[in-house]
């Protein structure tokens, strides 16, 4: 038998399922440097994450013996730092919560497509990725909205040598004599970021399209976030349609929350922010003197979302995503 390379990631993968064993074993040998080891129940598999080391866990939610809920905690419990990804035919919240709770990284419905999953193990274990710097965009309706609502998950990405871009779609009162420019570009800077306001756009529905498209093009970004799609704000309400229409070839496009989110606001996705949240609060301090009364903006407001959401996250600080794509 061949020993797996020093750079190979050793995957467990449990599925009680033949069908979707092959689906998984198929969709996953392209992106090659991964050491599979299947299992298909629960308490054989409680045994490997005990007794050895892995690079990511697969899990399916519905197992003979133990459940991949336990599992989940099991695999937390023996290393805190390993990324799971669950796969589960059911998406109801309650199953959702209960899932992150126990620890999944995480969640994946069925039934399952090749470049969701792929693009899933992808960002949970580094592979698969070109020599070339990758970029990641993301838009707001309003001015502060992306480092409020994902600006920790930026800083992470630029840290790890990401090219950054976050780009407003309408100033608002932020642009209070002139200032709020200013303020977002120093905003931008503390999370590693690039700032980008076209003025010539900011009234112009068609123009705005126009520069979401104009920054895909350039970029040609793996990740693109944008705020929800229940949002009772019409700038934010705009600015979800517009970057949506506009990113149907990004691999991954995820939703942030913002402060007129609605109750539909559901997210799938969390990303532990507790190492960055000390930037994206400094970054959103660049707007507390801007002139504007923008509560939402306030740093205090960051660290109480983050510790909100994190109940479902193994009680850290982080930031919440709706998958809109990948």
């Amino acid at each position: 038998m061949t020993e797996p390379s020093a750079d190979t990631i050793r995957v467990l993968f449990v599925e009680g399922a033949f069908d979707d064993v092959l689906l998984v074993r198929g969709f996953l040998e392209p992106l090659g440097s991964l050491d599979i080891t299947h299992c298909s129940d629960g308490d054989h598999a409680a045994e490997l994450l005990r007794s050895d080391t892995w690079g990511l866990l697969i899990t399916e939610l519905d197992l003979p013996g133990l459940d991949g809920f336990e599992l989940c905690r099991i695999a937390r419990s023996v290393d805190p730092t390993l990324p799971i990804l669950a796969l589960t035919g059911s998406m109801a919240t309650h199953y959702q919560e209960e899932a992150f709770r126990a620890g999944a990284t995480e969640l994946l419905a069925k039934p399952l497509t090749e470049d969701d999953l792929k693009a899933r193990v992808s960002e949970l274990t580094g592979i698969g990725e070109g020599p070339t710097r990758s970029a990641i965009l993301a838009v707001g309706g309003l001015v502060g909205d992306v480092e409020m609502g994902c600006g920790g998950t930026l800083r992470k990405h630029a840290a790890a040598g990401a090219e950054v871009v976050i780009a407003a779609l309408c100033r608002d009162a932020l642009d209070h004599a002139g200032r709020g420019l200013t303020r977002a570009g120093r905003a931008a800077e503390i999370l590693g970021a690039r700032s980008v306001i076209d003025e010539t756009a900011l009234d112009d529905t068609e123009r705005r399209m126009a520069v979401v498209e104009r920054l895909v093009g350039d970029l040609r970004p793996r990740i693109v976030f944008l705020p929800a799609m229940d949002d009772s704000h019409p700038a934010r309400r705009e600015a979800f349609r517009i970057v949506k229409a506009a990113t149907g070839t990004v691999p991954s496009v995820l939703a942030y929350q913002t402060a007129s989110s609605g109750l539909d606001f559901r997210p799938s996705r969390f990303e532990d922010v507790s190492e960055q949240l000390i930037d994206k609060m400094e970054a959103l301090t660049a707007y507390m003197d801007s002139g504007a009364n923008r509560l939402d903006l306030a740093p205090r407001m960051a660290q109480a979302y983050a510790r909100y959401w994190g109940r479902l996250h193994r009680f850290v600080e982080v930031e919440p995503f709706e998958v809109i794509r990948g």
